[in-house]
């Protein structure tokens, strides 16, 4: 029993301690330390947007420029809940949109309620990859004690999570 429990906090503790090494990489920053390239890029892309933050993100906590994201959060006409990830040079990794669970697609919401019928659909975040294109549905769950999410595309399918992309690690939190 003792050894049982001493592996169980070790699991448990390790899962805690990796998963925060992402948001350990993510700080705010003045849109002044935004790249120029990144801040037109933004403006092309959600020109009568609001941004309200600018997070800059050390992948693999390397600070070079090829390891470096820039993160927009800003609201579309009016609603918060949009984000917006970019490479130094302004290349567009991904955006992501907030959608309450009574906005998310029928037949995605319909296939989450199938498949998970223990848990209640707290929310989505609807976000959309560029290279390769993909568009991933990230749902999360409730129960009485327990938060999970599930990932669909936009057919309904869930997508195994070994076959994501790195950075959506970013917007599981």
């Amino acid at each position: 029993m003792r050894k049982i429990t001493i592996l169980l906090l070790s699991f448990l503790i390790s899962t805690i301690t990796y998963s925060q090494d992402v948001n350990n990489n993510v700080r705010y920053i003045p849109e002044s330390q935004v790249p120029q390239s990144v801040l037109d890029r933004q403006g092309e892309l959600f020109p009568t947007n609001f941004v309200s933050e600018w997070q800059v993100q050390e992948m693999d906590g390397m600070q070079d420029a090829q390891n470096i994201g820039y993160i927009a959060k800003f609201e579309e006409d009016g609603r918060p809940g949009f984000s917006a990830s970019y490479l130094p040079n302004g290349i567009l990794i991904f955006n992501s949109e907030f959608m309450p669970s009574e906005i998310i697609p029928a037949e995605v919401r319909l296939k989450v309620d199938k498949d998970y019928k223990d848990y209640t659909i707290r929310h989505a975040d609807f976000i959309t990859f560029y290279n390769p294109k993909r568009e991933i549905y990230m749902i999360k769950l409730l129960d009485d004690i327990n938060v999970m999410y599930a990932f669909y595309n936009t057919a309904g399918n869930e997508i195994p999570k070994d076959s994501l992309p790195a950075e959506i690690l970013l917007l599981m939190n």
